[in-house]
């Protein structure tokens, strides 16, 4: 079995192969990222196994883990860590059926994506999967309940950090709509009589299977806007200074073959 043949549903992929802007590949069998392992069926799971995985990071909320506990991996230690808290600190459930709740026609849609994406630069749970990378304790594997927005971010910081370029971070991020394409189609049909004509409606739902790509920008955006480049994030936010960040490059990535 490969990774190509774990069912698409589980989002399952990893950053290997991607280009950096200086020409280098980010080397494969680093970095992994996933829907919840729960998902997989027993052969995926074997698979899984095989890959000598040091480090598991379940991004979800309590209440998410209890519904679907990760299986061990024999090689990995775990940290359940949610990467979501409120303006309170108290954890939330970013689930694609807690995200359903959300009412996207009015403006608490707006204050929840704020909320969700303007904060998860800055999560803790980050801090703790970059402290591994900075270790250079690979491979990784790192998750939520669809493997799509703490997880979509999480890589899309990572491609950066190693040299690559925002658009095709943020071209993985969406991949995930290929991935999961059956949910999106499921929940859309679910929901076809309250969208109705309105295709500003249907985008906004769209992200509770799948992803948006405006919601990683806002991201993004909001890192420059407190940091002002990515370099300066980096260095407050997980003490890589840019003499690490080259070395975590030169590490991460190699020649392109």
């Amino acid at each position: 079995m490969n990774i190509n043949e774990i069912r698409k549903e589980v989002n399952f992929r990893e950053l290997g192969g991607y280009i950096t802007r200086d020409g280098r590949v980010i080397r494969k069998g680093q970095f992994y990222r996933s829907g919840p392992l729960g998902m997989l069926t027993e052969k995926e799971l074997e698979f899984v196994k095989s890959l000598n995985i040091r480090h598991v990071f379940d991004f979800r909320s309590d209440t998410e883990i209890s519904e679907l506990p990760d299986p061990q991996l024999p090689t990995a230690e775990y940290h359940p860590i949610n990467a979501l808290t409120d303006a309170d600190g108290n954890p939330v459930n970013f689930s694609p059926k807690a995200i359903e709740k959300t009412d996207f026609s009015k403006e608490i849609g707006s204050n929840f994506l704020e909320i969700m994406y303007g904060n998860l630069p800055f999560t803790k749970a980050y801090k703790e999967m970059f402290e591994a990378v900075k270790k250079k304790e690979t491979p990784i594997l790192f998750h939520c309940t669809a493997g799509k927005d703490r997880t979509g971010i999480a890589a899309v910081l990572i491609m950066i950090l190693l040299g690559v370029d925002e658009e095709t971070a943020l071209d993985d991020y969406e991949l995930t709509n290929e991935y999961r394409v059956s949910a999106i189609e499921r929940f859309l049909e679910r929901v076809a009589e309250i969208i109705g004509d309105d295709e500003d409606l249907r985008h906004a739902l769209r992200g509770v299977e799948g992803v948006n790509r405006e919601n990683a920008e806002l991201s993004l955006r909001r890192i420059r806007e407190r940091f002002g480049d990515y370099e300066t994030y980096f260095k407050a936010q997980f003490g890589i200074d840019e003499k690490m960040q080259a070395e975590l490059a030169e590490y991460y990535t190699e020649e392109a073959h």
